[in-house]
């Protein structure tokens, strides 16, 4: 497998989280995973005793059955994730106003909405299309939106027409 390796192997000041939500897309498990020195892991470890509630045992069940099964999920995930990463770049191909880098890892694209402004842009997204992206300016590029992928293929497709609308309607009133 060529997937880029954790940061967690750069330094002992690195914590890695991770769950089985997006990579595996069993999200209502609502199970993860921590990298990081074993001193700092325990104290998280008690923190998180302490100020989170008591798990549901059937979800952990069957987050059980889920880790013996990874691969499935992991390559069931992985079919999903490439067909939307192939839509979006096709999509992005059409479409001069925005960009972003090319990436053949991970579940979200950070694409750039050149000469408009994405807040109004992403507000309007919402308000007439019904479909929602993370604006930049909470990553500090606030030319910048974040879209997920990964979850089901015909709704991310759905997600990207609307997208494609609501550019062609910025187009006509130059946000």
């Amino acid at each position: 497998e060529e997937t880029p390796r954790t940061s967690f192997h750069i330094g002992p000041e690195f914590v890695v989280t991770s769950s089985l939500t997006k990579v595996y897309g069993v999200s209502g498990l609502r199970c993860g995973w921590i990298l990081a020195r074993p001193d700092l892991a325990w104290k998280m470890r008690r923190l998180n005793d302490l100020y989170s509630a008591t798990p549901v045992y059937p979800g952990e069940l069957l987050s059980v059955v889920a880790f013996k099964h990874l691969n499935l999920l992991r390559e069931r995930a992985c079919r999903i994730v490439e067909a939307d990463r192939k839509l979006l770049r096709d999509f992005l191909k059409q479409q001069s106003v925005l960009s972003a880098v090319r990436t053949d890892c991970g579940t979200t694209s950070f694409v750039q909405l050149r000469d408009r402004n994405v807040d109004f842009f992403l507000e309007r997204l919402r308000a007439k299309f019904d479909t929602s992206a993370v604006p930049g300016s909470f990553f500090g590029m606030p030319d910048h939106f974040r879209i997920g992928m990964g979850v089901n293929t015909e709704m991310f497709a759905e997600g990207l027409r609307r997208i494609g609308r609501a550019l062609e309607e910025c187009e006509t009133t130059k946000l």
